[in-house]
């Protein structure tokens, strides 16, 4: 079911879109709206600019396998998937754009993270 589920899927993330069931409609949502996925047990809230928040019965780790070849999108710890165009890294801080929390980052992957970073804002300049 989960391998059938990312095949279906890879069809729209390659047009940088990603379909998404709620409420029995599916719905297109553009992943450059997503600004992070958020794990919550065996669900996954996908939060999109705006404030808007969509609840999916997909696992965290099934959207991170599936945008896996998408550059802007990181896990950086176990319950977040954050999309770096929507975030401000300041004063050794990782924040959501326009939000006033900060992101967690588990120690593991922390110089992942920060190199990742450091890349992905040389390849936006």
């Amino acid at each position: 079911m989960r391998d059938n589920f990312i095949k279906n899927q890879m069809q729209f993330v390659e047009k940088d879109n990603i379909a998404i069931k709620e409420k029995g409609n599916i719905e297109l949502i553009d992943l450059n709206s997503i600004v992070k996925f958020e794990s919550d047990k065996n669900y996954t809230n996908i939060c999109l600019n705006g404030g808007r928040m969509i609840i999916s019965s997909r696992t965290l780790n099934l959207f991170e396998k599936l945008l896996l070849d998408k550059k802007q999108f990181m896990r950086v710890n176990r319950s977040e998937i954050i999309n770096l165009n929507h975030t401000i890294f300041d004063n050794s801080e990782l924040q959501i754009a326009g939000k006033k929390h900060s992101i967690r980052i588990s120690r593991r992957r922390g110089l992942a993270v920060a190199k990742r970073i450091v890349n992905f804002s040389k390849m936006n300049q």
